[in-house]
């Protein structure tokens, strides 16, 4: 579980957006040693939102779906300490939806200079941008 990228992702940027549209989904999972249920649930208070919901994903089988969707690199299908961003139109019928966005604190094949990695402030000017309503002025 990463902790501090949850935080940092909530305090940077979905905290800072009053939207009653956006929904937050939190998928936490076991990446370390001693990762475990009850450390998730301690682990909510660093997303603490009523729009937030948060999942204990056991087999981190969510994870690995979503290492495969997002491309990643042969042998680093595991998407985790991952931060998506969907439009609302977004559906999960036979396979999870693919993100608009994503950014991730991933390190290895992906570290630092990867493109996608976390930037909280261009991480909410995406929420941002698929919240805003349409104008109702333009033809």
């Amino acid at each position: 579980m990463c902790v501090e990228g949850a935080r940092a992702v909530h305090r940077q940027a979905t905290s800072q957006i009053e939207s009653p549209d956006l929904v937050i989904f939190v998928v936490w999972l076991p990446r370390y040693p001693g990762d475990n249920r009850e450390k998730a649930v301690t682990a909510t208070r660093n997303v603490s939102d009523s729009r937030a919901h948060h999942f204990w994903d056991a087999e981190a089988m969510l994870s690995k779906r979503y290492g495969r969707i997002l491309g990643l690199p042969e042998g680093k299908q595991f998407a985790w300490d991952t931060y998506m961003v969907f439009d609302a139109d977004a559906t999960w019928i036979d396979t999870p939806p693919t993100p608009a966005n994503w950014m991730h604190q991933m390190g290895g094949a992906l570290g630092r200079s990867h493109p996608r990695w976390l930037d909280p402030d261009r991480f909410k000017g995406s929420l941002i941008e698929l919240l805003k309503e349409p104008d109702r002025n333009q033809p």
